[in-house]
C-alpha cells in the first residue's frame, strides 16, 4: 500500500459513544481512542488524514486534554503522527511494513498457547456463543453482508480470544498490529467475495470455541495462526498490487 500524501482533513461526526456516554462527564480517552482507532481501521479517515484536536474535542464534548490523550495512544501504536507544525496525521504502511507486520503476527498467534495462557470467564464463552449465533445470522441473510457489522464480529471476536493471553506483553503487541494491518484488511475487503470471507471466519470461530471448552490453549493459537497464512493466501494478488 502507497503511502499516501494527502493532507484532507478529518469531517468531524456524531459520536455514539459520546452521545451514549453522556458526553464531556462521561466519555473517558479510553473509549475516544477505540472509536478513533476503529474510524482509522475502517478508513473512514484514511491515510494522510488531518485529524483536528479542537474539532474532536467538540464532536465528543470534552476539553482537549483527554481528546490528547487519545490521540497520543495511535502515536504510540503508529496509527498517527503527531509532529510539530503539522499536526496530527493518519499514517500508512508500505509493502514492506505490511509484510513485516503479518509476519509477526503469525508468530505471535502461535505463542497464544504458552505464554500463561488463562480459561476463559463464562462472560467470555457466552460472548463467543453469541458472537456464532450473529455469523450464522449473517450468513443465512439473502441480502448483501455490512462490512461494519463483519468488521464489529471480528473486533469482538478479536477481544475475546486476546483474553486467553496471560501475558500483557504479548496481548500488547498483538493487539497493536492487529490494528496496523485491519487498515489493509479493509482496503482488500472491498474487492473479496464478503459471503466467503464470512464462512470462513464462522469456521475460526467454531474451532476456536471447541478448543477452548476444553482449554487447548495451543491449538487455539496455532487456529489464529494458520487463519491469517490462509487469509494472506487469499488475498495475495491484491498483495502484489499495492
Amino acid at each position: 500500500m502507497r503511502k499516501n500524501g494527502s493532507t484532507k482533513k478529518a469531517v468531524a461526526r456524531p459520536s455514539k459513544t459520546a452521545a451514549a456516554a453522556g458526553g464531556r462527564n462521561g466519555v473517558s480517552p479510553t473509549q475516544i481512542y477505540e472509536q478513533l482507532r476503529q474510524r482509522i481501521a475502517t478508513r473512514l479517515y484514511a491515510p494522510g488524514t488531518r485529524l483536528s484536536e479542537s474539532e474532536l474535542a467538540t464532536e465528543f464534548g470534552l476539553s482537549r486534554t483527554p481528546v490528547r490523550q487519545a490521540l497520543q495512544r495511535l502515536a504510540t501504536d503508529g496509527l498517527v503522527s503527531i509532529k510539530n507544525g503539522v499536526g496530527v496525521t493518519v499514517t500508512d504502511l508500505d509493502r514492506t511494513e505490511i509484510d513485516q507486520a503479518y509476519y509477526l503476527r503469525c508468530q505471535l498467534a502461535a505463542m497464544i498457547g504458552h505464554t500463561n495462557p488463562r480459561p476463559l470467564s463464562d462472560a467470555d464463552l457466552a460472548a463467543l456463543k453469541s458472537l456464532h449465533a450473529r455469523v450464522k445470522a449473517m450468513l443465512a441473510k439473502r441480502s448483501a453482508i455490512p462490512l461494519a457489522e463483519f468488521s464489529e464480529l471480528c473486533e469482538r471476536f478479536h477481544n475475546v480470544v486476546n483474553n486467553v493471553i496471560g501475558s500483557r506483553m504479548l496481548r500488547d503487541f498483538i493487539e497493536i498490529l492487529y490494528h496496523q494491518t485491519d487498515r489493509f484488511w479493509f482496503g482488500w475487503m472491498s474487492e473479496a467475495d464478503m459471503r466467503d470471507e464470512v464462512t470462513h471466519f464462522l469456521h475460526e470461530l467454531e474451532e476456536t470455541q471447541r478448543a477452548l471448552e476444553i482449554n487447548d490453549f495451543e491449538a487455539v493459537g496455532y487456529i489464529r495462526r494458520n487463519h491469517i497464512t490462509m487469509m494472506l493466501a487469499r488475498m495475495a494478488a491484491f498483495r502484489d498490487r499495492s
